[in-house]
């Protein structure tokens, strides 16, 4: 007798309630909302619903351009719907002189910091509620927040992973797997510290995994350690999370993931694992000889 085949409900974790993406509109003038978004995709929109929520609103809104307040943006089946809030800069408090002068501004193209010098609203994506495979919901946050990056010439600016996007830039091409990429949530950030690299995730908390640190990175295995971090985060996306214990075996023995986020300044209320090299083996012999075997 064979036995019984249960069909997996959900894919083992979801999408944290703190994650947000947001639209930096460099257009004073909003697209129309089925422009946007509309039932059956016409004209460049993605298929869904997006309808405003005010109590006053009608069937002729969505023929009107988008203006301050609340929308609810969802899938054709209704297994996903995010909340999106759409303001003014100014009523958001958002300013952008602190990040045109920030070291972070200048790791981003031209266009980018032009678009974000020139911001007029500020459209904010959230979830309250998901796919429970997450993968679709994902593609659908995305593509939501491409879309009105696209006809307001902004940018989609992720704040849990400090990355600011134009609109043709929100997908990695190619996917890494058709379902979902991991750069595509996921920032690895680096600083320079007497004992070489310090590598870091950021990102991984919107599935509520924890961040992932690793030190004294070489300059020479720089790439490997970044590959090495979005691999961990890829797995984990496709039903593979990972854990304190961990192990990563190489040819010069394991890397394991033990408990991390000891700088309370940067990890303050952010889980944070560290990534530790084989017992009398240097990180960057433990990445090179990772990489070999992958």
């Amino acid at each position: 007798m064979r036995p019984w085949q249960f069909r997996q409900k959900t894919i083992g974790f979801g999408i944290s309630k703190n994650a947000y993406l947001t639209v930096l509109a460099a257009r004073a003038q909003l697209p129309v909302v089925a422009q946007v978004m509309n039932p059956r995709g016409d004209q460049g929109a993605l298929e869904g619903f997006l309808v405003p929520l005010a109590r006053d609103s009608t069937k002729d809104d969505l023929t009107r351009p988008l203006a301050r307040g609340l929308y609810a943006a969802s899938s054709k089946d209704r297994k996903t719907v995010m909340r999106m809030m759409v303001m003014s800069k100014e009523e958001a408090g958002f300013d952008p002189a602190p990040f045109l002068r920030s070291e972070l501004a200048q790791s981003f193209s031209p266009e980018v910091v032009q678009r974000v010098a020139a911001t007029w609203t500020l459209i904010q994506l959230s979830f309250e509620t998901h796919d429970p495979f997450v993968h679709s919901s994902l593609r659908l946050w995305l593509s939501l927040a491409a879309r009105l990056a696209e006809l307001t010439d902004g940018v989609v600016a992720d704040g849990l992973t400090q990355t600011y996007k134009l609109p043709g830039e929100v997908f990695v091409s190619p996917q890494a797997d058709p379902a979902v990429d991991a750069r595509d949530h996921v920032r690895v950030h680096e600083k320079v510290r007497s004992e070489g690299l310090y590598l870091y995730s950021l990102g991984a908390s919107k599935f509520n995994f924890s961040e992932i640190e690793m030190a004294a990175v070489s300059v020479e295995s720089r790439l490997q350690g970044q590959s090495l971090l979005l691999s961990l985060a890829q797995s984990a996306l496709l039903g593979k999370p990972y854990g304190v214990g961990d192990k990563i075996p190489t040819s010069v023995g394991e890397l394991t993931l033990g408990p991390g986020g000891l700088d309370r300044a940067q990890w303050d209320g952010i889980p944070c694992l560290e990534l530790l090299p084989p017992t009398g083996v240097s990180m960057g012999a433990a990445l090179a000889a990772w990489a070999e075997g992958n």
